[in-house]
């Protein structure tokens, strides 16, 4: 019988590129080059969702000119960058030259996902279809009612049966993998949040019946009040019904259909009792990939937005220039994963503890595991 995944990013780690990039680099000086860039394209959202993390940088309805974003692209290329994210920040494919970055990106063999709310999936579904490796849409519900609650547009009112009518028609045509998101929400996160929890059964059945690919559960962070990324603490019924939520999706799994658990999602279900201990000073993760925005480029998704963790300006500055300047050579000396990330759950802590022992192991000459080339989002 198939059985739910757990999201694993380690095997990714023994990929050939990777234990390239690993074996070549001065870990005194850093990489030369990340191999995976989150790109926020704009800051811009039609969505109003309660609880957004990224409503400071939504606020500022920054993007990057079309002239720029495109001039990204090919510099990512120079810079032997092997995979881009479209996230957000605000909604990636608000922006109207997000197609053509996919399909230069496609012809270039540069690997692409995009994660989306779905809105504007119609806009460029040729794109897509045809040149993003994975495409994941959040969701979150199972029904227009909850779907209204969590994620209301600006205007008011719901887009809820535009986006699943998107997903269908993106799932006949499409080569790459569309997965269904779930974010799980529930009152413990305060604000008048309401509990989503009831919907993650019928919301995987409705993602299978789309034709989705997988269908992925994610824990709900807390973020206010610089608590940065810690896991939201839910009440033991809640996780008892998470749980029985979580158990009935074992049926759905198919051949052609995954449930997928997020990296940290067992972590929430012991009711966060546990901090994440890292007892490294560093963070390899940050050599291997960067979030470039219109709002900076920062060391990691944690701390989009905040400006000790800023390495440049991508809307002004050549990419290699900024990932070989002063300033990120500054920042990453300063960056203590043990201090400056004790408290939240990353999702890249067994990343930094994987390259870590592979830096050693090669350093004592031992033997390092290579596999073949099957996923470069690592």
């Amino acid at each position: 019988m198939k059985k739910i995944k757990k999201m694993n990013i380690v095997s990714k780690l023994h990929q050939k590129f990777v234990v390239d990039t690993i074996k070549k680099t001065d870990w005194k000086k850093g990489t030369q080059n990340p191999l995976i860039v989150e790109l926020d394209p704009t800051a811009v959202c039609d969505m109003a969702c309660p609880g957004c993390i990224s409503e400071d940088i939504i606020a500022t309805k920054n993007s990057f000119t079309n002239q720029r974003l495109l001039e990204l692209g090919k510099e990512f290329k120079e810079n032997g960058v092997k995979g881009v994210i479209f996230i957000g920040g605000g909604e990636p494919l608000a922006h109207s030259a997000s197609g053509e970055l996919i399909k230069y990106f496609g012809n270039n063999d540069i690997s692409v996902g995009i994660t989306t709310n779905g809105t504007y999936i119609d806009r460029y579904m040729e794109e897509i279809a045809l040149y993003s490796n994975w495409t994941r849409v959040s969701v979150d519900a199972a029904t227009n009612k909850m779907f209204e609650i969590l994620r209301p547009t600006k205007g008011g009112g719901s887009k809820f049966e535009h986006i699943i009518n998107n997903m269908r028609e993106l799932s006949k045509i499409k080569k790459g993998k569309l997965g269904f998101s779930f974010l799980i929400r529930t009152e413990a996160e305060g604000d008048g949040m309401v509990s989503n929890v009831h919907e993650i059964y019928d919301a995987a059945v409705l993602a299978k019946d789309i034709g989705c690919d997988y269908f992925e559960v994610k824990p709900s962070y807390n973020y206010k009040n610089n608590i940065a990324h810690s896991l939201v603490k839910h009440t033991e019924e809640r996780i008892k019904q998470i749980k029985e939520q979580l158990d009935k999706l074992q049926d759905l799994v198919s051949e052609d259909f995954s449930i997928v658990k997020a990296i940290t999602l067992d972590d929430s279900l012991t009711g966060a009792k546990h901090k994440q201990v890292k007892d490294y000073h560093f963070c390899p993760a940050t050599q291997l990939r960067t979030l470039v925005t219109p709002v900076g480029t920062f060391v990691c998704p944690y701390w989009r937005g905040k400006d000790n963790f800023k390495i440049g300006d991508a809307k002004v500055t050549n990419f290699s220039e900024l990932w070989n300047g002063e300033q990120r050579q500054k920042v990453e000396a300063w960056l203590d994963p043990s201090v400056h990330c004790a408290s939240l759950h990353c999702l890249r802590h067994e990343t930094n503890l994987e390259v870590i022992k592979m830096i050693n192991d090669i350093e004592n000459g031992k033997t390092i595991e290579i596999v073949d080339e099957f996923d470069r989002f690592i």
